[in-house]
């Protein structure tokens, strides 16, 4: 028997159902999204880096409900370690 997955991305927004049959919302992103964003060493100044962080961490709260808030900042934090920044920065 066949189960039914359900997944709308439209606008960076992933609707789908959940297992109790309600509809919820997370970032979408493409399968071939890189999750490259500035590095820490790159030469650009010192806002632009800070608004990087800044604008995902808001596209995150305005596009996530709570089931799938949580996984959002947990993928950011690890993506920009891994650029080097501070945990001061991305706090």
């Amino acid at each position: 028997m066949e189960k039914e997955e359900v997944h709308l991305p439209f606008l960076d927004i992933d609707i789908y159902r959940k297992t109790d049959g309600s509809l919820g919302h997370k970032v979408y992103r493409k399968p071939i999204h890189t999750t490259l964003y500035l590095h820490k060493n790159s030469r650009r100044h010192p806002a632009k880096k800070q608004s990087v962080l800044a604008s995902l961490i808001h596209r995150a709260t305005a596009l996530s409900d709570q089931d799938s808030f949580t996984q959002e900042p947990e993928l950011l934090t690890t993506v920009f370690k891994g650029n080097e920044y501070s945990p001061q920065k991305i706090k």
